[in-house]
């Protein structure tokens, strides 16, 4: 690779070329909270997306949508010609780039902050770049494929305190009761939890499987979609919506959905990392790409003593030996608190405590908080206030919860049934498992380590 790509500038160095810029063009920056504290809260935040199409293009409205356009969209990059130009035309962007690298070559000096939003595989490597440079930094979820980059996301944004925040959308949406049920949970309105469960319908499995390759499209820098990833042929199928269940580019339905529900379950009985995880899932596991029906159990040790089991099930899989007034089936997605007095199950749309007619006439609890101002918003808003624990998924919280269902994920990979997790060693009592706790790099690509 050329060594002009090596972003590994000195502080030093990459401040006093901010201060120099921004001195010159009049442009304030967010590279560093010391700067950041001296603009004016009012003024617009300069920030680049990375990753335009599909999740970026959704993260994109979202974010105009939520701020009234109030922030500039400065640069975009893709390494799909036709999305960059679709989506820079569409709205307004001038500075258009599809290596993410020369981006930061050339303007970093000019961003306050950065939004990722490509596929699953380089999350890690385009954020660590960012923060790197001292960068704000939204990441779509999953943060990444592995738990060593997921590691690296979180070091950087604690080390630099730098603004961050996790793309679990869902928490956000007035639809959404998700605030409710948190305050439901903590406040005892079921008694003490027991156990959780949560699922979700979906499938990232392709129809078919892929044979042979494919002719890359003119409009597809090929390489640059890989990324760090070690090469292989192209073919149609990565691009479909099967891309984040191969295992090249993401990691299943897990990864794709459960960080929503487990955010969820995280946040509302404040857990830890989970001592030991249980994977039974169908066999032997696909070359390529994750496959349906997993159960997944998470055990983790509850702060007065004793265990907490919370489950996870996808394809045709639901959660067993829960009675019939304590859950509703035909929800396809949900997540179920069981608790010594009932039950509440809560998800998009919709909550609802179990058993019915005990719960009648429940009026639930006085909001315990403001409402969410909007997802990206809120990470806006705590750029120009300097004040990184606004970001209420900020990388430093979600890495924990990222990082066990990377470790799910490589056991369904590996037909591994059990494992013990230490995460202050970073490994299991799995060897096989261990293996793919970092991932392996092609040559030419540099990842920004802080340990």
């Amino acid at each position: 690779m050329n060594s002009k790509h090596r972003l590994s500038f000195s502080r030093r160095h990459f401040l006093k070329s901010t201060l120099a810029t921004t001195s010159a063009i009049g442009l304030g920056t967010a590279v560093a909270p010391a700067i950041l504290a001296q603009r004016n809260p009012n003024s617009k935040l300069n920030i680049a997306v990375v990753g335009v199409g599909g999740r970026g293009g959704a993260n994109i409205a979202e974010m105009v949508a939520e701020t009234n356009g109030s922030e500039k969209l400065l640069a975009f990059c893709d390494v799909n010609a036709n999305t960059l130009t679709a989506q820079s035309e569409h709205y307004g962007v001038e500075h258009r780039y599809k290596d993410y690298r020369d981006m930061f070559e050339k303007q970093a000096d000019q961003f306050d902050a950065v939004l990722v939003a490509t596929l699953d595989h380089t999350h890690g490597i385009i954020a660590c770049s960012a923060m790197e440079l001292g960068l704000h930094c939204y990441s779509e979820k999953p943060l990444a494929n592995s738990v060593w980059e997921t590691r690296q996301m979180a070091n950087f944004a604690k080390a630099k305190k730098l603004c961050t925040q996790t793309g679990t959308q869902v928490r956000a949406w007035p639809s959404a009761p998700y605030y409710r049920a948190i305050e439901c949970v903590r406040q005892g309105v079921i008694g003490e939890i027991v156990e959780v469960h949560n699922w979700c319908d979906g499938t990232y499995v392709p129809a078919s499987d892929p044979v042979g390759e494919s002719p890359v499209p003119g409009w597809l820098d090929y390489d640059l979609w890989l990324g760090p990833t070690p090469f292989h042929p192209y073919h149609d199928l990565w691009l479909s919506f099967s891309k984040y269940g191969f295992w090249h580019s993401g990691c299943g339905w897990i990864s794709g959905m459960g960080p929503h529900t487990i955010d969820l379950i995280w946040t509302a009985l404040n857990l830890t990392p989970p001592t030991t995880i249980e994977v039974d899932g169908p066999k032997p596991p696909h070359a390529l790409y994750n496959r349906d029906n997993l159960h997944v159990t998470f055990t983790h040790e509850k702060p007065g003593g004793g265990a907490l089991k919370v489950h996870w099930y996808d394809g045709n899989r639901r959660p067993e030996g829960i009675a019939a007034d304590r859950i509703d089936f035909t929800k396809g997605s949900g997540v179920l608190f069981v608790g010594k007095n009932g039950s509440l199950q809560v998800h998009y749309g919709y909550l609802t405590l179990f058993p019915a007619d005990q719960f009648a006439d429940f009026k639930p609890p006085e909001p315990a908080s403001p409402p969410n101002p909007g997802h990206h918003r809120q990470w806006l808003e705590a750029i120009k206030a300097n004040k990184p624990d606004m970001c209420e998924c900020r990388f430093e919280y979600a890495a924990p919860y990222m990082e066990a269902i990377c470790i799910a994920a490589n056991m369904h990979r590996e037909a591994v049934d059990r494992v013990t997790w230490n995460p202050v060693a970073m490994k299991t009592d799995s060897e096989t498992v261990n293996q793919r706790i970092k991932p392996a790099f092609r040559d030419g690509w540099h990842f920004p380590t802080c340990d």
